[in-house]
């Protein structure tokens, strides 16, 4: 088990502190209070960014159906 304080995690996952504070008292980041104190287990925080994670519901990508052969000859 790996602590982190919150300005280490803030560091690492490229967010504000404040915001930080908010999701840990929101319930919607796992974090442990010692004495007052705020640390993230490293861990815990892995496996939350995995929970997080999108995967898309379809192989659907607009992008490869917008490049098809076009009618009415070049532009």
């Amino acid at each position: 088990m790996k602590l982190l304080t919150i300005k280490e995690l803030s560091e690492i996952l490229k967010i504000k502190v404040k915001t930080l504070y908010q999701w840990s008292e929101l319930g919607q980041i796992p974090c442990i209070k010692l004495n007052g104190c705020l640390r993230f287990d490293l861990d815990d925080i892995e496996k939350w960014k995995r929970d997080c994670t999108r995967v898309p519901h379809s192989s659907y990508n607009p992008f490869i159906q917008a490049r098809g052969p076009r009618k009415g000859g070049d532009m």
